[in-house]
């Protein structure tokens, strides 16, 4: 079970860096005028333009890492269910093997 204990251990920091890329990823936006969103004409437009792809890519990216660390939050509560599970059927067993002692 402590098996079973650690890896749901180790899901849970995982859960918790992919919850801290989630929130990173966009926080490094650059600034419109890094894809020169700020120059006349069409230049102009296109740095704008780009800098909307860019800023929707990454929030995709942030809600994506932010799913994934639910499931990952998910899978060790699942598994740590099924380590509690398998300690009571153990316990069980135990108590039907010693005839209750």
């Amino acid at each position: 079970m402590e098996s079973l204990r650690a890896l749901a251990a180790r899901l849970d920091e995982a859960s918790e860096t992919m919850t801290a890329v989630s929130r990173r990823v966009t926080a490094s936006d650059p600034a419109q005028a890094a894809f020169g969103a700020d120059a006349p004409g069409r230049p102009g437009e296109i740095g704008r333009a780009l800098h909307r792809q860019w800023a929707a890519a990454t929030g995709d990216r942030a809600r994506e890492a932010h799913a994934a660390a639910q499931r990952l939050a998910a899978a060790a509560t699942a598994v740590r269910a099924a380590a509690d599970y398998y300690a009571e059927a153990d316990r069980a067993a135990r108590h039907r093997l010693t005839g209750g002692a």
